[in-house]
């Protein structure tokens, strides 16, 4: 019963991680098609904002994805 709820508690945990990777390139794609970055660039603008602000790369794409759209 212990094994059960471990591994139910990393399927949260991986499934959180792959939510947030969709956003994170939903949010660079964002940029790529409304700010003319590049996808490299796009990336490193989510990861230093997130970084120089304390939050994370989801709280960055979520603000980005709200100022150009869904």
């Amino acid at each position: 019963m212990r094994r059960l709820r471990e591994l139910e508690g990393e399927n949260e945990r991986l499934r959180a991680a792959l939510d947030t990777a969709k956003l994170v390139g939903r949010a660079k794609c964002a940029l790529v098609l409304h700010a003319g970055m590049s996808e490299e660039t796009a990336h490193r603008y989510i990861e230093k904002r997130a970084m120089d602000r304390r939050v994370s790369n989801r709280e960055i794409a979520l603000e980005i994805l709200d100022m150009y759209g869904p």
